[in-house]
């Protein structure tokens, strides 16, 4: 389907499946992207539309954006749908299948000239790319906002705007989408400061605390673990690769989308370390080689692996051999591995990074050490590990001694 400035909507549909067989996606991914285009051409259609229009997508990514934002969307189901809608707005304008230059970047409400330039300025700044669409999704809610109060640019904007908004978002939000709000407040108004749009930073008022709701999660025990591994056929190919990914998450604790990006480069064997970049912190991480999961490693690449011209490790079976599309690829792999051991299903590949950070915990490792090996920036995204450290905790426990219960005596 070539580009054009207007693109009509009788047989879209069509020559999107038709572009995604040739480009060689399996009939499952397939049918998913094409149920997705088929929701947005039914957007239009029920505009009484007859050519592609960026508006009609802007308004259903809007109302996408509200459910996550809400809470009534898992993170991991909206980064999927953002992905199908940026795929398909990319061949629409463009006519191919794997250019994704899409400007589907969070929510795009209709903004002033002033203000949208400011928003664009903001946004293009360094950003970790897992986190541009949120601080784009809050750039433009707080300018939209403002807009509705009868603000043009951010002349006459003080803290009583600043405490109304976020008053309004806390009726709106879960305490998870305030605490982004707030943070990704305080760095538009340091930005705003630093280019001279505003007098202050307001940073002592975004120093207030937003306490999350944190689940504990059950820890998957050794043995299920033990099973999990036993069970995988490595005299196949795809027992070799799965073998060696599982063995990434359980003896090194290496997040799935770590997985995925993993190069041959990234492997040091004379001096038995992996160095990444970790995608989800953009923090260099080295990692020991162990004997282990350095022979899981060797008999894939040696004995397994595809010939191809893709520098990361772990390829598709079937053909095109190319590399796993997503870190949910590993997920569903983790998945199989589970059901085919007699384990419940689960997708949740990182049960495995948990398991091994709480056997860290319970076995006397220091939280800060945990987290330096993980390469976590925050000490708090290594704490939930110690709620699940039960003997270390019955420590912690306060005797009831001497507390006579209401209505009765201490018996």
């Amino acid at each position: 389907m070539p580009s054009k400035e207007k693109a009509p909507l009788e047989g879209m549909l069509e020559s999107y499946e038709t572009a995604l067989a040739q480009t060689g996606y399996s009939i499952t991914t397939k049918l998913l992207l094409v149920r997705r285009a088929e929701l947005m051409i039914r957007q239009h259609l029920n505009a009484g539309l007859e050519y592609f229009d960026q508006a009609t997508i802007n308004r259903y990514m809007g109302e996408i954006d509200d459910k996550y934002f809400k809470g009534s969307m898992q993170k991991k189901y909206y980064e999927r749908i953002r992905r199908e809608i940026d795929r398909f707005v990319s061949y629409v304008s463009t006519g191919k299948i794997d250019s994704l230059s899409s400007t589907l970047r969070g929510a795009r409400q209709k903004l002033t000239p002033k203000f949208e330039q400011t928003a664009e300025e903001f946004i293009a700044g360094d950003f970790h790319p897992n986190t541009r669409c949120d601080i784009r999704w809050v750039t433009y809610k707080y300018f939209a906002w403002l807009e509705g109060k009868g603000f043009t640019d951010m002349d006459g904007v003080g803290a009583i705007h600043i405490q109304k908004f976020l008053l309004a978002c806390s009726e709106q939000y879960p305490p998870s989408t305030i605490h982004n709000v707030r943070l990704y407040l305080k760095k538009l108004y340091a930005f705003l400061h630093a280019t001279g749009r505003v007098d202050d930073n307001y940073s002592a008022l975004f120093s207030f605390a937003v306490n999350r709701e944190k689940k504990v999660f059950p820890v998957l025990p050794k043995s299920d673990i033990a099973k999990l591994l036993d069970t995988i056929n490595r005299s196949t190919v795809k027992g070799k690769r799965d073998y060696a990914i599982m063995l990434l998450g359980t003896v090194l604790g290496l997040r799935a989308c770590d997985i995925v990006a993993l190069k041959l480069a990234d492997i040091n064997w004379l001096r038995g370390e992996i160095r990444i970049v970790q995608s989800k912190t953009a923090n260099p991480v080295i990692l020991p080689l162990t004997q282990d999961v350095g022979e899981a490693l060797k008999d894939y690449i040696l004995n397994g692996r595809p010939s191809t011209a893709d520098k990361e490790i772990f390829l598709r079976i079937n053909a095109p051999h190319k590399r796993l599309a997503a870190a949910v690829t590993v997920g569903e792999i983790y998945r199989d591995c589970c059901i085919a051991a007699g384990l419940p299903a689960n997708k949740r590949f990182h049960n495995l990074r948990r398991a091994l950070g709480t056997s860290m915990v319970t076995n006397g490792i220091s939280v800060y050490d945990v987290a330096q090996v993980f390469g976590d920036k925050n000490i708090n995204s290594t704490k939930p590990y110690l709620a699940a450290d039960a003997e270390h905790l019955k420590m912690c426990a306060l005797s009831f001694a001497g507390i006579a219960p209401a209505g009765g005596e201490v018996q």
